[in-house]
């Protein structure tokens, strides 16, 4: 997966999160009685939707980024090859 696709896919995690946390607090502001029975409830899973993306997005990102890491230390050097005397 390339750069551009990793933002795209990165990108629409996180407007759904803030999609999902909008309509959350916008329910909580007009009044919906289920949301305000549980304010903290409603609040405490908006931030947490919105979190996890930006967690998950750095967690893959550090992975990406040590296995892209070992790939390089992994990958051989060139070869110096000696060509003999009498040649």
């Amino acid at each position: 997966m390339d750069v551009t696709a990793w933002l795209k896919a990165r990108a629409v995690e996180l407007g759904a999160a803030l999609c999902a946390a909008a309509v959350l607090i916008g329910g909580l502001a007009i009044g919906v009685p289920f949301l305000r029975a549980r304010i903290a409830e409603t609040f405490l899973y908006s931030f947490c939707c919105v979190s996890a993306v930006l967690i998950r997005s750095c967690l893959d990102l550090a992975v990406r980024s040590v296995a892209l890491a070992l790939r390089s230390l992994r990958s051989p050097v060139h070869a110096v090859r000696l060509k003999p005397s009498g040649a």
